[in-house]
C-alpha cells in the first residue's frame, strides 16, 4: 500500500494539513518566486530576441537600399550638383525608405548636390569613407521632434575604390518604428529600450521621455553597465529610479545596439502575493478534505493506467509479449493507452527497420559488409563439408568517379543501383551480391560445375558484360567498365584472407588496362 500513488497522495495531503497552513505559506512562496521569476526571465527574453530581429530587420532594409542605390549613382553626375540633386530627389520620391534626405558628399565632407558641408568627423562619415556601410548616432529633427537616424555607405569607382559617400536619414517617428516599441509594453508598467552602447545613448524607449536621452552613469544600474560591456542574457537588477526590475538584454547585429525588456518585480510577481493571501485564508481541514476527495477520484479514474502500466512493465521485463493494451475509456487515458499502442506500433517497425538496414546498403539495398561476413562463413563451412569450391569475385568500378565527377551525386547513385541490379540478374538465389564501399562490389559463389575455374571466369566476363552496357542518364548516355579479382577456395580460408587476396587481384587487373579480370592463386 506505501506504494501506491493514491495513498500517497492522500498522506501528503493529511500531513500537510497537519504540518498547517504556515508551512505552506513559505514553500509555496519560495517555490512560486522562483518558478516565475525563471518564466519572466524566458519571457523577457524572448520578448528581447524579437524586438531586436525586428529592429535588426528594420536598418537591414534601409542599409540594403542604401548600398543598391549607391552602386546605380551615375558617376557623370558627381561633377553636376543640379542634376545629382535632381535625381536623388526623384529617388526620394520613389521610395519613402529615406523620407529625411538623400545627398552625396565627396571624402572631404562637400556635398556633391551642392547643399552645404556635412561634418566629417561624424561617425556615420568615417566609417563610409573607410569603405563600409555605418549607421550614425540617432538625433532629433528640428520642429517635428521625430526620431531621425543617419546612415552612410560608400559609392565606388570601377576599381572599387571609394570615391564618394551617400548619406541617407531616415525617419524612426515616421516609418512607425517607435510606435511599435511603444505599443510593446510588457504589463502595465514594463517596457523595451533600444540602446546605443557606442553613443552611451538611449535609441528608443516605450516611455516617450527617455528616448534619445543619456543612459545612466556607471555604478547606477549594474545590469545595465554588464550590457554595455558585452552582456547578453537575463537577470535582475535596481534601474536608475531605484525599482527592482527582471531584465532581459539582446544584440542588434547590424548596429552593435542592443534590446532591453524590462519588467518591475512587484509587477511580475504579483501572482505570488495573491497565492499568499488565499493560503492565510483557508483553513488546513478544508485542504485535507479536498485531497482525499481527489485521492478517492484519482482512484477511479486512475484504475485503467494502473492496469496498463502493469502490463507494460511485465512487456519490459519480458514476461509477456510486446502487444497493445486495451483501451478502456476514451478520455485522456484512453488517449494515453492509444498513443503507447501506436508508439510500440513503431517501435516494432524501426525494429525491424533497424534489423535490415544492420545488414544492407541503404542506397543499393544489397547485403553490406557484415551481412556478406556472416554469408561468407556459412558458404565456406557448406564447400568445406560438400568438398566445393567457392568463389569470391572483388569488382570495382571503371570510369565510376568520372562520372560522379561530369553528372553528379545523383547520377552516381543511379549508376550504383543500376550496377547492382545488373550483377543480381545474372547470379542464383544462393549466390551473394554485396556492396562493401563506394563503388565496390563483392560477388560470391559456390556449387559451380565442373571445371570451376572456367564457370567463374565465364561468370567474370558476363559481369563485365553487364556493366559495360551504357547507362541512360537524364542528359547522355554513359559507358562504364568494371575491374574483377577472383580468388577460389575449398573452404580453407577465413572470408579476411579471401577478401583480401581478391582485393589484390583486383588490384592486378586494374594494372592490366581495366576493364578486366585477373583470377589469384587457389587459397585452401
Amino acid at each position: 500500500m506505501t506504494s501506491s500513488l493514491i495513498t500517497r497522495l492522500v498522506v501528503m495531503g493529511l500531513l500537510m494539513a497537519t504540518v498547517g497552513t504556515a508551512a505552506s505559506y513559505f514553500q509555496l512562496s519560495r517555490f512560486l518566486r522562483k518558478d516565475l521569476t525563471a518564466s519572466v526571465a524566458a519571457q523577457q527574453t524572448a520578448l528581447a530576441d524579437y524586438v531586436a530581429r525586428d529592429v535588426d530587420n528594420y536598418l537591414r532594409e534601409r542599409l540594403t537600399f542604401l548600398e543598391r542605390l549607391a552602386t546605380r549613382v551615375p558617376p557623370a553626375l558627381l561633377a553636376q550638383p543640379l542634376q545629382l540633386r535632381a535625381w536623388l530627389e526623384e529617388r526620394s520620391e520613389l521610395s519613402p525608405t529615406f523620407s529625411l534626405g538623400l545627398t552625396v558628399s565627396d571624402l572631404a565632407g562637400e556635398r556633391l548636390d551642392g547643399s552645404g558641408r556635412i561634418g566629417v568627423d561624424s561617425s556615420e562619415f568615417k566609417g563610409a569613407s573607410a569603405g563600409r556601410a555605418t549607421l550614425g548616432r540617432p538625433l532629433t529633427t528640428p520642429g517635428t521632434r521625430h526620431s531621425a537616424l543617419p546612415m552612410a555607405v560608400p559609392i565606388r569607382n570601377p576599381e572599387g575604390e571609394v570615391m564618394a559617400l551617400l548619406l541617407g536619414t531616415a525617419d524612426m517617428s515616421a516609418d512607425g518604428l517607435l510606435d511599435h516599441l511603444q505599443s510593446g509594453r510588457v504589463g502595465k508598467t514594463g517596457g523595451i529600450l533600444v540602446v546605443s552602447p557606442e553613443d552611451h545613448l538611449f535609441v528608443a524607449s516605450t516611455e516617450a521621455a527617455m528616448s534619445l536621452t543619456p543612459t545612466p552613469p556607471v555604478g547606477v544600474n549594474l545590469l545595465h553597465d554588464r550590457a554595455m560591456t558585452g552582456f547578453r542574457g537575463s537577470g535582475k537588477t535596481i534601474n536608475a529610479q531605484g525599482i527592482e526590475e527582471i531584465s532581459a538584454i539582446a544584440s542588434v547585429p547590424s548596429s552593435g545596439w542592443f534590446i532591453v525588456a524590462r519588467l518591475p518585480v512587484a509587477e511580475a510577481l504579483a501572482p505570488v502575493a495573491r497565492m499568499q493571501h488565499f493560503i492565510l485564508q483557508q483553513r488546513a481541514p478544508a485542504v485535507a478534505t479536498v485531497l482525499v476527495l481527489i485521492g478517492l477520484a484519482m482512484a477511479w479514474l486512475l484504475r485503467p493506467l494502473m492496469r496498463a502500466a502493469h502490463q507494460a512493465d511485465r512487456m519490459t521485463r519480458g514476461e509477456i509479449e510486446l502487444a497493445p493494451l486495451r483501451v478502456v475509456r476514451n478520455d485522456e487515458i484512453g488517449h494515453l493507452t492509444t498513443a503507447f499502442n501506436r508508439l510500440l506500433a513503431k517501435l516494432l517497425q524501426h525494429q525491424a527497420e533497424l534489423r535490415r538496414l544492420a545488414h544492407h546498403d541503404t542506397l543499393t539495398g544489397l547485403p553490406n559488409r557484415k551481412l556478406l561476413d556472416d554469408r561468407l562463413q556459412q558458404m565456406l563451412a557448406r564447400a568445406k563439408r560438400e568438398a566445393n569450391l567457392v568463389a569470391v569475385l572483388y569488382l570495382d568500378l571503371d570510369g565510376f568517379k568520372r562520372l560522379n565527377d561530369t553528372f553528379g551525386h545523383e547520377a552516381g547513385d543511379k549508376a550504383l543501383r543500376e550496377t547492382a541490379r545488373r550483377l543480381m540478374s545474372l547470379v542464383r538465389h544462393s549466390d551473394t551480391v554485396a556492396r562493401i564501399g563506394g563503388d565496390e562490389f563483392v560477388l560470391v559463389a559456390a556449387n559451380f560445375s565442373d571445371p570451376a575455374e572456367h564457370a567463374v571466369l565465364a561468370l567474370a566476363q558476363q559481369c563485365i558484360d553487364a556493366v559495360a552496357l551504357p547507362l541512360q542518364l537524364r542528359h547522355a548516355d554513359m559507358a562504364m567498365g568494371v575491374s574483377i579479382g577472383i580468388v577460389l577456395t575449398d573452404g580453407g580460408a577465413t572470408p579476411e584472407d579471401l577478401l583480401a587476396a581478391a582485393d589484390k587481384a583486383m588490384y592486378q587487373a586494374k594494372q592490366n588496362g581495366r576493364g578486366g579480370y585477373v583470377l589469384a592463386p587457389t587459397l585452401r
